[in-house]
Order: C-alpha cells, then sequence, then structure tokens
C-alpha cells in the first residue's frame, strides 16, 4: 500500500478565478476528495512536487494551503484510501471508453448514410485527437494502475481502427478507387497518406 499525501487548503471566495484554478488543479492531479477542502493522494515524487507548486498557487492568491504525508494508517483506512482512489480513476476510464464507443457510433451513422466528405473526416480525426489527449491525462494520474484501465485502452484502439477504415474509404471516394484498390499506389509522388496514430 502507498502512504498518502493529505492536502487541506482554503481560498478566498473572491475572485473566484482563484478558488476555480484550485479547484482544477486538485481535480487534475487526481486527487480524491475527502472533506470540505481536503484531499489525498498517493505520496510519489510527481504528487509531491505537483502538490508543493500548487500551495505556492493558494499562497500566492491569497489562501493557505497544508499539506502532510498521513502515516501509521490502519490497513482498514489504507484499503478505504486505495479504494477511493482506483473508483475514482475506473469512473474517469469509463467515460473515455464511452466516448470511444460514442465515435465508432458516429462513424457508423457517417457510414450508414455514405457520407465520406472531408469535412466529416476532420471532424471525426478532431474528436479522436480529443479522446486521445483525455485517455492521456487519465493514465497520467492513474497512479495505482486501475484495472479500468485496459477497457478504455481497448476501446480507445478500436476507435481509431474504425477511423482509420473511414478515411480510407473517404480517400477511395474521393479519388475514385474501389475498395480492393493499393491506397499506397494510388498516392502520387511517394506522399504517404496521414497516418493514424
Amino acid at each position: 500500500m502507498p502512504q498518502w499525501l493529505l492536502i487541506s487548503y482554503h481560498v478566498p471566495t473572491e475572485p473566484s478565478a482563484v478558488r476555480v484554478a484550485t479547484w482544477r488543479s486538485v481535480k487534475q492531479l487526481g486527487a480524491v476528495k475527502l472533506g470540505d477542502g481536503l484531499y489525498c493522494l498517493p505520496n510519489t515524487p510527481t504528487c509531491s512536487e505537483s502538490v508543493a507548486a500548487l500551495q505556492e498557487r493558494i499562497r500566492s492568491g491569497g489562501g493557505d494551503a497544508l499539506a502532510l504525508v498521513a502515516t501509521g494508517l490502519s490497513s482498514a483506512d489504507e484499503s478505504s484510501l486505495a479504494a477511493a482512489f482506483l473508483a475514482a480513476r475506473a469512473d474517469e476510464f469509463a467515460q473515455v471508453e464511452r466516448w470511444a464507443r460514442r465515435l465508432v457510433e458516429h462513424i457508423g451513422r457517417e457510414e450508414a448514410t455514405d457520407d465520406y466528405r472531408f469535412a466529416e473526416v476532420d471532424t471525426l480525426e478532431e474528436e479522436m485527437e480529443k479522446l486521445r489527449r483525455q485517455f492521456q491525462r487519465v493514465a497520467e494520474r492513474d497512479y495505482l494502475g486501475s484495472p479500468a484501465r485496459q477497457d478504455a485502452a481497448t476501446a480507445l484502439s478500436d476507435a481509431a481502427r474504425r477511423l482509420s477504415s473511414y478515411v480510407d474509404e473517404a480517400f477511395r471516394k474521393e479519388n475514385g478507387l474501389s475498395t480492393g484498390d493499393d491506397l499506397a499506389a494510388a498516392v502520387p509522388d511517394g506522399l504517404a497518406l496521414k497516418e493514424q496514430r
């Protein structure tokens, strides 16, 4: 079990920008709320550095922040904190998985209506990039290794494969190629198709 880093803070109600920025920072770290203004994180070097920087921002905004390492917790308390942390990451990874499934459904709707316009390709690629960024953000704060991460990664890969097929088909349709035509041979002057990451 990891040691836990606790951060307690209080920020002025005005200006609200400090309060909102602090809340966003705490959430982006992946901290789990234990009470009003009290959050916990695994005590890793990354979290410690991030919390120290957050404390400075809170203090420079007129607030107070205290960070301490929780030691001597009972096994039940350790398990409870780990479970809360893993549940928070599982919820975030489940959201990524849902968004990936929605993207696949969106691609399916475009295929069903034979809509392969470049504007649609562009929109779908932007959605895929947003999805990749969200997965990366959640993965970066998944300090304990959530089992839900694999399902989200699989859904993300499925969406990327589906989008790649859709983009290939859009290229074929725009260039008058049939489904069996080799796309690499159809690209002039050795140019490569945009690689799907």
